[in-house]
């Protein structure tokens, strides 16, 4: 009867391991379904990552997704740039959701919603950085890089001030590029940047662009996000480009994407 007992014990200790090991090399992307507007959570095993808030009347979902999905706190929030569908969540974010560093592009908008931003963070107790120059952060095994835009700002073009954010885990890496356009994907593209990755997330929701095909070849993604609407959806030459290089294309205009990686296997959950 004693080794009996044991042998239970050993084979519950086993089971236990293999759970714990693969829930530490687990990493999980959510693109929420918010219209033609981005708002992406990163789930790792030390860390929640979230990019972009979504619109203005997107907080409260936002909000109760967060709750939904098991994530009390966030150790990042990332905003690429001030266009409202971007950071229009992010004051009811930050005013319901414990977030221990805030990310901002270093510029400022006068706009309604980037009013709302700072009203919030004033009164939070987040970390706020404006990012001037290139930031590496660590989280466990979670490696993220975030890059400011190469692209001087002019006081119109938001869209590339864009914040691009890297992720490496578990020898994948993942590549956010906010709204680059042409401009911004030019010098990123001609760069020494490694823009190589498994998973990528197209900027500017699918409005064509014509450094998409050496986006794609200089990254070579298996998966594409885009964050994109059935009122406004992807650009058909978009879609014609990235078929080109055969990768899995995921829109939340078909409603919200959940892939995850586990042992360095990505795939997308239905």
């Amino acid at each position: 009867m004693k080794r009996i007992l044991i042998g239970i014990l050993t084979l519950l200790l086993l089971l236990s391991g293999c759970t714990h090991s693969e829930r530490a090399h687990t990493l999980e992307i959510y693109a929420f379904s918010v219209g033609k507007a981005d708002a992406l959570l990163i789930k790792a095993p030390d860390a929640s990552i979230m990019i972009d808030t979504g619109e203005n009347g997107d907080g409260d979902e936002l909000v109760l997704r967060l709750s939904e999905l098991g994530v009390e706190k966030l150790d990042l929030l990332i905003l690429t740039h001030f266009d409202k569908d971007h950071i229009g969540g992010a004051d009811t974010i930050v005013r319901n959701v414990p977030i221990s560093r805030v990310i901002l592009p270093s510029y400022e908008k006068d706009s309604k919603q980037y009013a709302q931003l700072l009203a919030a963070l004033s009164q939070s107790s987040a970390e706020v950085t404006y990012l001037s120059q290139d930031l590496m952060l660590k989280y466990g095994e979670l490696d993220v890089s975030i890059w400011v835009s190469p692209v001087p700002f002019d006081g119109k073009s938001d869209n590339d001030q864009s914040l691009i954010t890297k992720l490496l885990f578990d020898g994948k890496a993942y590549l956010f590029m906010g709204d680059a356009e042409e401009e911004e994907l030019k010098k990123l593209i001609y760069s020494e940047r490694n823009l190589t990755c498994d998973v990528l997330k197209l900027p500017h929701h699918g409005v064509y662009d014509e450094q998409y095909f050496a986006l794609m070849a200089t990254s070579l993604p298996s998966h594409v996000i885009i964050c994109n609407s059935q009122k406004n959806p992807a650009d058909e030459q978009t879609i014609e480009t990235l078929g080109f290089f055969d990768p899995v294309i995921l829109q939340t205009k078909n409603g919200e994407i959940h892939l995850i990686a586990v042992n360095g296997v990505i795939k997308a959950e239905e």
